[in-house]
């Protein structure tokens, strides 16, 4: 049993507590006081410091999911966009054009396909965050493991990502042609006879054309002649020099004469273009549009295409293409033909952009 009594000290602050402590009746124990000092409006204080401390906590833990809603989001974000963009790449090509109705009518339709992609593969990912955060973890252990033992890193990561990406652009970057509804255009026979291959200034021409380079190049016995052909190509397009034909008339120069003057207009390099590769063993055709004339020539099916946008990227033109994407058409049964044309320095450059009159196969 205890007994509590207060004594007001001299400070008005303070008071004292006097606890009287009695032992069990019968016990001859002596009585025990115990006293302690309590600071006015203690108790109040000491709720408020432990709601305030309680308000600081629960600020702290919605900072900090807060933070991993952010972090989430973010990760959720450059996951969808990696994974967007090969499939961009693949189905841009076939998207129609989209133009703004007002303005200088830009172009729009590579960024609505983007946007749809991404945000499909960003609602596909939320419902597999779970699926997704595992095999983030399990591949970051992974690469980090590699990476410490020097077989594999994150720079070689990226490094086959960019050339994945590079690959699908090389085998979906093409100009869509209906060559099975394209007949020879106007003047075709005379431009056919222009193409003189089997002269012997066009052929020795040719041949040391095709050896001057590449030579060094490990292909395969089927590729030997693009790569001569790409080769003569090279060697054309670094001499050849634009001379417009006569005011108001047309002319078009065999590519007997073409060989010793190395100059002309877009006809004549074409002509010679296709003149030499034929004399060589390879098969081109002439594309006719509106104010120009191109040569093209056969590489074959896909993985063939796919095989010469490689050598064409990485072993044969790498400084001159860069990152550009590679241009060729698509025949009626599914061959591809590279582009040759004069206005760029590497195979398969960039195709003017006017409507196509026909296709000539010389």
């Amino acid at each position: 049993m205890s007994a509590r009594k207060t004594i007001r000290s001299a400070r008005p602050c303070k008071s004292v507590i006097v606890k009287k402590f009695q032992h069990p009746q019968g016990s001859d124990a002596p009585v025990a006081w115990k006293c302690s000092v309590e600071t006015a409006g203690e108790g109040p204080i000491r709720h408020g410091l432990r709601a305030r401390s309680a308000m600081q906590s629960n600020e702290r833990s919605a900072q900090g999911e807060e933070g991993v809603r952010v972090f989430n989001a973010l990760v959720l974000f450059l996951t969808a966009v990696v994974l967007s963009l090969p499939l961009f790449i693949v189905v841009y090509p076939h998207v129609p054009v989209i133009q703004l109705p007002f303005g200088d009518h830009a172009r729009i339709d590579h960024l609505v396909t983007f946007i749809i992609i991404l945000g499909c593969f960003h609602v596909l990912l939320r419902k597999l965050r779970i699926m997704l955060f595992t095999v983030l973890l399990v591949g970051g252990v992974l690469l980090t493991w590699t990476s410490f033992t020097g077989r594999y890193g994150p720079n070689e990561l990226v490094g086959d990502y960019r050339g994945f990406l590079f690959a699908l652009r090389d085998n979906t970057v093409f100009v869509p042609l209906s060559a099975s509804r394209l007949k020879p255009f106007e003047d075709a026979d005379m431009i056919r006879s222009r193409v003189d291959h089997d002269d012997a200034r066009v052929r020795t021409f040719a041949v040391r054309a095709a050896t001057m380079n590449f030579m060094l190049a490990s292909v395969n016995e089927g590729e030997v002649t693009m790569i001569q052909a790409f080769s003569v190509f090279k060697v054309i397009n670094t001499t050849w020099r634009y001379v417009n034909d006569v005011k108001g008339g047309e002319y078009f120069a065999r590519a007997s004469e073409s060989v010793e003057l190395m100059a002309g207009d877009c006809d004549d390099h074409a002509i010679l273009m296709a003149a030499c590769i034929k004399a060589i063993g390879g098969e081109v055709r002439l594309v006719r549009t509106l104010g120009h004339l191109y040569p093209e020539m056969l590489i074959g099916d896909a993985k063939a295409m796919e095989r010469a946008a490689y050598l064409v990227r990485n072993v044969l033109f790498s400084q001159q293409v860069g990152t550009a994407p590679l241009h060729y058409h698509t025949d009626a049964q599914g061959q591809r033909w590279i582009n040759l044309d004069y206005t760029r320095n590497y195979p398969g450059g960039e195709v003017m952009d006017e409507k196509t009159l026909g296709i000539l196969p010389v």
